[in-house]
């Protein structure tokens, strides 16, 4: 049985390839990135640059799964100045329609997000041959072991309706159904109120 571990820094093509896979059918990725291949490449350059250097992740360790996350201390944002190469690859796989719908996406949740300080589960999930195993579940655990140690809520955007009971089952609620329009599918922002574990 394989066992959750710590992401380290250098390992974004590791987590980007585990997104890519894992979300390769996810309607609001596909609506943006077009493809599988556009996920991946997306998702390994915002790990090496944002997530894997401000946040942390888990994954497990025969690479079935992984997750993203950021403390409430770091901002969701990539400097434009970095964003130069992500741009490219998006019209690489995904055309030129995906940058300003991946920009309309990003700006809608901005604003949406909570005021006060949380972590922030950017992303987790499981290889498509791999989900409906528990994989999900053993790193939902292991992230929020830091959040509960300190005390702190957690938000995250699920894209997914059917995915809303596994949330529900980690005591997240839905706070919102979220339609950014333009022809994007729906998210569901979930909110975890704060649990010190002591």
């Amino acid at each position: 049985m394989a066992n959750v571990r710590e992401l380290k820094k250098g390992e974004h093509s590791l987590i980007g390839n585990i997104i890519g896979d894992s979300f390769s059918n996810d309607p609001v990725n596909l609506w943006i990135f077009k493809q599988p291949m556009g996920i991946e490449n997306f998702n390994t350059k915002i790990a090496k640059k944002l997530y894997l250097q401000e946040g942390f992740g888990h994954v497990m360790d025969d690479g079935s799964g992984g997750a993203l996350w950021l403390p409430s201390s770091t901002k969701r944002h990539i400097p434009f100045y970095k964003n130069i190469d992500i741009a490219l690859s998006m019209i690489r796989y995904g055309g030129f329609k995906s940058v300003p719908q991946g920009m309309l996406i990003d700006h809608y949740l901005t604003q949406k997000k909570p005021i006060e300080p949380h972590y922030y589960l950017y992303v987790i999930g499981a290889r498509t041959n791999q989900q409906g195993k528990g994989i999900g579940g053993k790193l939902m655990t292991a992230g929020l072991k830091r959040a509960d140690a300190e005390g702190m809520p957690v938000y995250l955007e699920s894209t997914k309706e059917d995915n809303i009971p596994f949330y529900c089952r980690f005591g997240f609620d839905v706070i919102e159904k979220a339609e950014p329009g333009h022809g994007c599918p729906p998210l569901w922002l979930m909110y975890r109120k704060g649990i010190k574990v002591i």
